[in-house]
């Protein structure tokens, strides 16, 4: 996992972190992020629910900022330190990371069935005959 750097950083303490490292987000992820949505806004309606839920999932998803230990990144850190241009950054590394994940299907011959017919099962009956 690659660091990547914000442009402004966010502000914790008496220091500005500008290194982050993203992973790809998953279910559980999402199912916190609402969960605090509701809590937070009241609803998970609406453009101002709808941006506090990207947010509690991007931090969800940043396993590093600075030396931040992670229990300290938090959706009300990012709504209050973080940047638009920051924001889109990360949001772009995302992405980048879920691209690359969907490239690994398209280019791995492993991810098929082993139920479909290909030129596999001849060399599985192959090696039962040796």
């Amino acid at each position: 996992m690659e660091k990547q750097q914000l442009l402004y950083g966010v502000k914790y303490g008496d220091k500005v972190h500008f290194d982050f490292a993203v992973r790809l987000p998953v279910v559980n992820d999402t199912i916190e992020a609402l969960r605090a949505t509701d809590e937070a806004c009241g609803t998970t309606e609406g453009a101002a629910a709808n941006m506090y839920y990207r947010v509690a999932v991007m931090a969800c998803a940043i396993t590093s900022l600075g030396d931040l230990p992670k229990e300290e990144i938090t959706a009300e850190l990012l709504l209050n330190e973080l940047n638009d241009d920051d924001f889109d950054l990360i949001d772009a590394q995302i992405e980048a990371i879920k691209k690359k994940r969907m490239d690994l299907n398209k280019s791995s011959p492993g991810t098929e069935p082993s139920s479909s017919p290909s030129g596999d099962t001849g060399s599985v009956n192959n090696k039962s005959e040796a």
